[in-house]
């Protein structure tokens, strides 16, 4: 990739020397930094190994894995917990009964922690995610159930010898599980890390990001990963009270698209800075998500042009790295060589309001209420609940599940011992 420069700079010696020595080497610390989606889940199905692999081919600094936990006690890697969403369950033997729990869905599913992990792998699927499927838009029907699931194992030992800056473990529903399933995740994840090695390596960081702030401080107190606080609401800016909060258990936050470019109708009204600035200014690098390369709408989206778009979030809104479906997108941005001061009038980031400054008044969509202040109120929680040992009505915990073997193993020791007996 090469600059277009002024005539007047074309016979400049020192501009042709510089285009021929041009290097594409990219530093790893360059902005921004490219953390993929459930790996590059715009070309394969979520959190496949396909998914992973072609993520780190197309130059992802970072990859994920959100973990949900199977029946029988193993985390795996899985953008959503209910498997219709991400599976072909919905056509296999284990489509009933599904059953509705409201702590997690309105409507009726099939968990993760409903089935094995033996059930899972052997008998269902992938299914590639269609984010804008009403709008008739479908990613790669020829990889629409390509690739195979992966346990948090398998995405360590995938990752490691990768040439990757970092991993990033989302961890959400840490409450529920302990409560309702008897499995603690924040354990599960960290022991994973331990057996893998990765506690007593540095060529990669370990990010743990999460909605929840339990969560984060559970991991700050045991662990020194750094640890990412994921802002689950579109917000304007931070209260200072709500920063130190997050300063306690973290030490970087993602943030919405639309926290960032606030949107009425489709059309982008405003650019809110004062929530990255905010954020930056008390030390919080900021990740922004979630970036895809498909568009509905011309206004919304930059036009049309997933590079304009990183652009405008990494330019205009000085973000410091994008969580993306398509990781090669972002990477192919990094090495734009045509930035700076010297950029071309084809690389300034878009105007937000700039289509809605030339329209008639009329025909303009109406003004949107402000969006919320994040406070402290919305960052506090209690701490996580202990892992219960009870059985709830529609699926038996993991404790209870070990305690019944426990027990069975118990009756048959005193069988044996009574017939020695006799």
């Amino acid at each position: 990739m090469v600059c277009l420069l002024p005539l007047s700079d074309m016979f400049n010696f020192t501009h042709i020397v510089m285009l021929l020595n041009f290097s594409f080497h990219i530093d790893a610390a360059a902005k921004p930094l490219v953390i993929s989606h459930n790996g590059a889940s715009g070309d394969y199905p979520d959190c496949t190994d396909q998914a992973y692999q072609k993520a780190v081919a197309d130059g992802a600094d970072v990859i994920d894995c959100p973990v949900q936990v199977t029946k029988d006690g193993i985390p795996i890697c899985m953008s959503s917990i209910d498997l219709m969403d991400v599976t072909t369950v919905a056509t296999s033997q284990f489509a009933t009964p599904a059953v509705t729990i409201t702590d997690l869905k309105p409507v009726p599913g099939v968990f993760s922690f409903n089935l094995t992990w033996d059930d899972i792998s052997k008998n269902l699927k992938p299914m590639i995610s269609n984010p804008l499927s009403k709008f008739q838009l479908y990613r790669n029907p020829r990889n629409k159930n390509a690739g195979s699931f992966m346990r948090l194992s398998d995405f360590l030992a995938f990752a490691k010898d990768k040439d990757l800056s970092g991993i990033m473990i989302t961890v959400e529903r840490a409450a529920f599980m302990a409560e309702k399933l008897g499995f603690g995740v924040v354990d599960a994840v960290i022991k994973a890390l331990d057996d893998s090695g990765y506690s007593k390596q540095t060529a990669q960081k370990v990010m743990i990001q999460s909605t929840n702030s339990s969560v984060l401080v559970k991991f700050k107190q045991e662990t020194k990963y750094d640890l990412v606080y994921m802002i689950e609401e579109d917000v304007r800016d931070a209260a200072p009270s709500s920063l130190a909060d997050i300063k306690k258990f973290a030490s970087a936050v993602s943030v919405s698209t639309k926290s960032i470019f606030p949107t009425t109708n489709q059309f982008l009204t405003n650019q809110t800075n004062n929530l990255v600035t905010s954020l930056q200014s008390s030390g919080l690098p900021v990740y922004v998500y979630l970036l895809m390369n498909e568009f509905v709408s011309q206004p919304y989206d930059f036009f049309s042009d997933a590079t304009a778009q990183i652009n405008g979030y990494v330019q205009g809104a000085k973000v410091d790295g994008v969580i993306t479906d398509f990781p090669g997108t972002a990477h192919r941005y990094k090495l734009n060589s045509c930035m700076g001061k010297n950029a071309p009038d084809f690389m300034r980031p878009a105007q937000p309001g700039g289509i809605l400054s030339v329209m008639d008044p009329g025909a303009q969509p109406p003004a949107a209420a402000p969006m919320p202040l994040l406070t402290d109120s919305d960052v506090a929680e209690p701490p996580l609940p202990p892992v219960s040992n009870t059985t709830t009505a529609s699926t038996p915990s993991h404790a209870a599940l070990r305690m019944k073997t426990d027990a069975s193993i118990l009756i048959t020791l005193l069988v044996l011992c009574a017939s020695l007996l006799i």
